[in-house]
């Protein structure tokens, strides 16, 4: 930034140079849609990792972004079709002697749908995560031999002085179907298909003592082994399996949080006024299977939201009476 702010005026002008297109060329204007549609999007990423009215912010404002930029483009389409000028065809037949160009590619494609799989591993778990950097690294390699392949055919035209192009690119059906299991194997592990429950010390016929948090605990009765608690929160399949509990007012209490998700993160953090309300209570977030007791402070009697700082899609209502 200093440099560029100190290149003296032989290379760089003090304000904007006006653009001077060939005669008959018609260049659109400046734009700012590109900056207000990459702040709305922001807000939509944003939003689904926090919740609350910012997702709702910000899909209003890439939709208005994206219209204002579709507003723009039928301005300069109104433009060239009112102008006389007659702009003269494009044809050609390849590129000049001795210039070689590379052929079409799908590793653009790959790489934006393993960008894909990374973002939604961002908010749904590590597996979906590893599995999308595994699908980006090898898209990557594949885009290396291209580039070697590339710079190899430059090589032979030197010698030869015959310039020729690589095959045309076959559709990757192998790399998508290797995609494809990847992404799958991600999903069975995200959601505890495997390993089987009972592999990760879960199993549906183990039973423990009860304890303290039998009163608030998992479905059908059971409950995590582990010291006693006030108040007992099952998340598994990414989701709380206790989607309400009750807890004391006016003094503090323990929470009993069981992660039985294998490899994912969780835990319970509690907000008045909904998830994206004030954060009363955050919990440590560990990685599952484990028990991990919290110490939350006294909390005035009402009602309130308990989140995943993780995952934003796991909430659940704790009733403080």
């Amino acid at each position: 930034m200093r440099k560029l702010a100190t290149i003296g005026p032989s290379e760089r002008g003090g304000r904007p140079v006006a653009p001077a297109p060939p005669a008959g060329v018609h260049m659109p204007g400046g734009s700012r849609a590109p900056f207000f549609g990459a702040l709305g999007l922001a807000l939509v990423v944003f939003g689904l990792v926090f919740r609350g009215a910012i997702t709702v912010i910000g899909l209003v404002a890439l939709i208005l972004a994206l219209i204002y930029w579709l507003r723009e483009g039928m301005h300069d389409y109104d433009h060239i079709e009112d102008t006389a000028v007659s702009l003269p065809a494009m044809v050609h037949d390849g590129p000049p002697p001795g210039v070689h160009m590379p052929g079409p590619s799908f590793r653009p494609i790959l790489g934006g749908l393993s960008m894909m799989v990374i973002m939604f591993g961002l908010v749904f778990g590590l597996p979906l995560l590893a599995a999308g950097v595994v699908m980006l690294v090898t898209t990557l390699l594949g885009w290396l031999h291209d580039a070697r392949t590339e710079y190899s055919l430059v090589e032979e035209a030197d010698r030869t002085g015959h310039p020729r192009n690589a095959p045309a690119p076959h559709y990757p059906t192998g790399t998508l179907s290797f995609f494809g299991v990847v992404v799958i194997a991600a999903l069975l592990v995200n959601y505890g298909i495997i390993p089987p429950a009972d592999a990760n010390g879960g199993a549906a016929g183990s039973s423990t003592a009860p304890t303290a948090s039998g009163a608030a605990g998992a479905p059908g009765g059971a409950v995590p082994s582990g010291p006693p608690a006030d108040v007992t929160i099952v998340a598994q399949n990414i989701q709380y399996t206790t989607t309400s509990a009750t807890a004391p007012a006016g003094k503090p209490f323990t929470i009993a949080f069981d992660n039985k998700d294998s490899g994912t993160p969780h835990n319970v953090s509690i907000h008045t006024g909904g998830a994206g309300g004030q954060q009363d209570f955050l919990g440590k977030i560990v990685t599952g299977p484990i028990v991990e007791i919290y110490d939350v402070p006294a909390l005035p009697a009402g009602s309130y939201t308990y989140v995943c700082s993780v995952h934003a899609n796991m909430t659940g209502t704790l009733t403080v009476k």
